[in-house]
């Protein structure tokens, strides 16, 4: 099934939007996408796991079938379901994502290490009809009566019927959920389409200047949707997924030899594990057969010694990805000596294909180009909405200019420089980002705050010599030891929402208008308790 993307763009006469290009990209869904490719190589490398052979998209493509025909004959999962899949990364895993869609349901990947209770919250906000786990890796089993539970192994164990007539989907149909964290204090679900993952898909291979038919790096976390990017990009341009070993993506100098050693071509890392790779004995520098680096989830900065590699090696582009879950990505910036534009903190770029973006007031008034207002987004990247209809209704908005049309409002603020890229200036909400992951404040204060002794707590960001961003904490009363206050949150947060700094106080700082003043944390007279590392210097 193949058709043009219906993304609603705004005429070109609007003058209150920058546009990118529009095209039609033949196709309403990404499984058209990676079904072309199946024809077109059918022997060439799908995924390469570390520790298995190779599997080719025939091979990849028959697995996918046998998933589906479980998953439909077995389960009843049809159009409109949601799978939970907590897996690691690989062959199967990929396998499961594409049979799950061919089956026409939309797939939720979780994290096994996260606390049972979060996994709980995550089952009972999806309305997930399956949960499906890999039995060789430990991890908590949140179980629910309306939810079922099977494994990889059975769903890829062959099945006596051949596999259902795909059921018809259309652009608007959910192709995956990606839980982030939530100001209400519970995780917030992100419904997100085919449309977005086609265009996103399709625009990287082939507009995006990546090329088709590379060696592709599979390293973020499957929460994230960075990982999203890594499996269908490649998947939709003929090219390979290298899956390193969970122990050797979690350690950098393994990483950077599994790079080298697999000749590897593009690799997606958050700006933190950028500076890691790059300080140490062999570096992004000694890979022959690298060629782009992405970077997304952070604020990107050209370090001196990044530079330095993209000095050395003229060959390799630096591509500065933007976009939230919630729209994927918008915008691209592709730096590099030949293109003579490297600068120390870069633009986040010019928009992707079928997207727009607006530029608006505390009014929703358009500002002019060059000065500063929050960045609204629009096209056909813009997910369905949340998981609870609610807080969909907060920040999917209607837009403004266009009759029928969405735009999701970022709550970043941002300006359109001179040469028509867009450049961020930070947030007007709390939303802090760790290691790439985005963290909403309230959710860990509410835990916090539950605790024996915690008066009152807020947690906030602050930034590092080396650019990257640490989580502190301020409690007043008197709170247990930081090791307790830990251990109680890691029970219920991922590492990566926990703080590593503690501090006490007499009394948080608030403005005249009564205010929770974050800027002045951790307040007057604070004292600090410890500093508690996280777990992984490499996990988003």
């Amino acid at each position: 099934m193949s058709g043009p993307i219906d993304h609603r763009d705004p005429p070109d006469e609007d003058p209150a939007a920058h546009r990118g290009p529009v095209v039609d990209i033949g196709a309403a869904t990404v499984l058209d996408l990676v079904d072309r490719e199946t024809a077109a190589r059918p022997d060439a490398w799908a995924v390469r796991e570390q520790g298995r052979p190779p599997v080719s998209y025939a091979e990849l493509d028959r697995l996918a079938d046998t998933v589906a025909a479980h998953l439909a004959g077995e389960f009843g999962i049809g159009h409109g379901d949601t799978v939970l899949i907590a897996a690691r990364a690989g062959v199967d895993f990929t396998a499961v994502v594409l049979g799950t869609l061919r089956a026409g349901a939309a797939y939720l990947p979780v994290d096994m290490t996260y606390p049972r209770e979060r996994i709980e919250q995550i089952l009972g906000s999806s309305s997930a009809r399956l949960t499906v786990l890999d039995e060789g890796v430990p991890g908590p089993a949140a179980e629910r009566p309306d939810t079922a539970t099977t494994t990889l192994t059975r769903l890829l164990a062959e099945y006596p019927d051949p596999p259902p007539p795909r059921p018809r989907l259309g652009p608007g149909d959910a192709a995956y959920v990606i839980f982030s964290s939530g100001s209400t204090g519970a995780p917030k679900g992100i419904v997100q389409t085919h449309r977005c993952l086609a265009n996103l898909a399709a625009w990287q291979a082939d507009g995006s200047g990546l090329g088709r038919g590379r060696r592709v790096l599979q390293c973020a976390p499957l929460t994230f949707d960075v990982s999203v990017q890594e499996i269908f990009y490649t998947l939709a341009s003929g090219g390979c997924l290298y899956v390193p070993d969970p122990e050797v993506r979690r350690d950098p100098r393994d990483l950077i030899a599994f790079i080298i050693d697999e000749q590897v071509e593009v690799v997606d890392f958050p700006q933190s594990l950028i500076d890691i790779l790059m300080s140490l004995p062999t570096t992004l520098a000694h890979a022959p057969a690298l060629r782009h680096v992405i970077s997304a989830g952070e604020t990107v900065r050209v370090t001196p010694a990044l530079e330095e590699l993209l000095t050395s090696r003229p060959e390799i582009t630096l591509h500065n990805h933007y976009g939230p879950a919630e729209n994927h990505m918008v915008t691209s910036h592709s730096m590099s000596v030949e293109r003579g534009n490297l600068e120390p903190r870069p633009p986040v770029g010019s928009l992707v294909w079928n997207t727009y973006i607006r530029i608006l007031d505390e009014d929703q008034v358009p500002v002019p180009d060059g000065e500063v207002g929050e960045v609204y987004i629009g096209g056909v990247g813009v997910a369905r909405g949340y998981t609870d209809p609610e807080l969909t209704r907060t920040v999917f908005v209607a837009d403004p200019f266009r009759p029928g049309a969405r735009l999701y409002r970022t709550r970043d603020r941002g300006v359109w420089r001179a040469d028509g890229t867009l450049q961020l200036l930070g947030r007007i909400d709390d939303l802090i980002k760790i290691r790439g992951n985005a963290v909403e404040p309230r959710e860990p204060e509410s835990r916090l705050t539950g605790l024996p002794g915690v008066k009152d707590a807020a947690v906030f960001g602050v930034a590092r010599a080396d650019g990257g961003t640490d989580l502190h904490a301020a409690l007043t009363g008197d709170p247990p030891p930081p090791q307790e206050l830990r251990r109680a949150l890691l029970a219920a947060l991922p590492d990566y929402m926990v703080p590593v700094r503690w501090w006490v106080t007499d009394e948080l700082p608030y403005s005249a208008n009564g205010k929770l003043d974050r800027r002045a944390l951790p307040g007057p007279g604070a004292r600090q308790l410890a500093v508690v590392p996280h777990q992984s210097n490499v996990s988003r």
